[in-house]
């Protein structure tokens, strides 16, 4: 445990301490950029590539995510929009709250390029935490659909869960999932920091401006992250 750290984050305030020593806990939620330019790493291990044909697939993979990193920041903010399978759903901004581990294996499924939020700034600006439920009860909150906006927003950040055993699997509570239901403007809600691969330090600095933390995740999985 990370004594001094720990009790530096007591004196900031007691919840804010005991949080600090709970290392499964973070602050933070990330949007990683490009769950499509990833596809091809998804599948490339099970269809037997070689390590050198991983490592080539995913240098097409970060520079297909990064042009989307240019266009988000060219934009200056990250669009909402329906999450699949959820035509009955309003749209939003898929983040997910995650340790510096949980990093380096949402960005193998979504893209190695994230921008990151504080979690107490985002709920402030509306952004809710997914819940994740059993078929039965999500059910539930699919029908209240239409009794009104409370009900409806219950249903929008509900997430089906069904773990190994019941039907066909579907499991994403390691995620941690938070929507925002409204495009996420940089001009009321700067990015924390940024993540992207060591090679594209330098140019993700350049979009963001030269202050701007980053943090190499190719570099933080070397580190023992």
């Amino acid at each position: 445990m990370s004594l001094i750290h720990s009790v530096v984050s007591h004196a900031k305030g007691g919840v804010r301490g005991l949080q600090a020593n709970q290392r499964d806990w973070s602050p933070f939620v990330v949007h990683f950029t490009s769950y499509a330019a990833m596809a091809p790493i998804r599948t490339a291990v099970p269809a037997g590539k070689t390590p050198s044909q991983v490592a080539a697939l995913l240098d097409t993979a970060d520079a297909n995510s990064f042009a989307v990193l240019e266009a988000i920041a060219g934009s200056a903010l990250l669009r909402a929009s329906i999450p699949e399978g959820k035509d009955e759903s309003d749209p939003c901004v898929c983040l997910s709250e995650c340790t510096l581990p949980g990093l380096i294996a949402l960005a193998e499924r979504y893209g190695r390029f994230g921008l990151g939020f504080r979690k107490t700034t985002l709920f402030g600006a509306g952004a809710r935490p997914c819940a994740y439920l059993a078929e039965e009860h999500y059910a539930v909150t699919k029908r209240a659909v239409t009794a009104g906006a409370a009900e409806r927003r219950l249903h929008d950040i509900s997430n089906v869960y069904r773990p190994a055993g019941y039907g066909q699997l579907q499991d994403f509570t390691h995620e941690r999932e938070w929507r925002l239901f409204e495009d996420l403007r940089f001009a009321t809600l700067t990015p924390e920091f940024l993540i992207a691969p060591l090679a594209y330090l330098v140019r993700t600095r350049g979009l963001f401006g030269q202050d701007a933390l980053v943090f190499p995740i190719d570099l933080l999985f070397e580190w023992g992250a």
